[in-house]
């Protein structure tokens, strides 16, 4: 999807900023994905900066090598009804109230109290999503149909333990066979996955996965069409979530 991002953004944004922001996303989305809260939390800021640098070449034509104050720059934006709304208040606030200011004003974590990072990358990471998703609603050139699959996908829950590489999606820790399914699921989102896909994709053996998904579709957690697509339902992603909130040490 990275290429259609780059496409889209790139008809109104600058691209060398468009390809910092991408690859800032993707590395948040990459150490969230391998529970690791406190590189997650670097990238975002970074992410911040970048979307800033974005909106200020919408608003001047000129993008900032550096944002030394994104309050400072939101202010602006703020003040300039030119621009559209989002451009101007609700890409601003979400990147400084769901993002910097959370990432920043933390402080220590002390010993003995409970580690918010990872309360705080899962914001982060859906923040980013949204953001970019905007971006692509307000600036785009592929069809209508083609920005509502992208979007979709950006804005699906974020699941950690999820690694791609040479365009192979894969679980990369050990999780029970269902759990595996229902990550592999949750990564492809709007387009699904066939049982043959599945069994590629998941690192247990074939009669479990047939067991994993027979129990899933029991349960109503994946849903089969009748084209032989699976996809995780809404009540599947929930019990999901539930699950990797009482195991985030997986």
């Amino acid at each position: 999807m990275r290429h259609e991002l780059e496409r889209n953004l790139a008809s109104k944004i600058e691209p060398r900023v468009v390809a910092d922001i991408l690859n800032a996303y993707e590395g948040l989305i990459q150490k969230h994905r391998a529970l690791d809260a406190e590189a997650a939390l670097t990238r975002a800021g970074k992410f911040v900066e970048h979307v800033f640098r974005a909106l200020e070449f919408i608003r001047t034509g000129a993008a900032p090598a550096e944002i030394k104050s994104p309050a400072a720059t939101a202010k602006l934006l703020e003040n300039d009804t030119a621009l559209p709304e989002s451009v101007r208040m609700l890409i601003p606030r979400i990147a400084l109230a769901m993002i910097y200011d959370v990432r920043s004003k933390r402080g220590a974590v002390h010993v003995k109290e409970i580690d918010p990072r990872g309360i705080d990358v899962d914001l982060a990471a859906k923040a980013a999503s949204w953001i970019i998703a905007e971006l692509i609603r307000l600036y785009h050139v592929d069809n209508e149909s083609a920005v509502r699959q992208e979007m979709t996908a950006l804005t699906r829950a974020t699941f950690p333990l999820l690694e791609s590489i040479d365009g192979e999606d894969f679980v990369s820790k050990n999780v029970p066979p269902r759990v595996e399914i229902q990550l592999l699921l949750g990564r492809k989102g709007g387009e699904g996955a066939t049982r043959t896909q599945l069994g590629k994709m998941a690192k247990c053996s074939a009669p479990r996965v047939t067991e994993a998904i027979k129990s899933l579709s029991k349960e109503r957690l994946i849903h089969q069409t009748e084209k032989g697509i699976y996809f995780l339902t809404g009540t599947g992603e929930a019990d999901l979530m539930k699950w990797l909130a009482d195991h985030k040490g997986v």
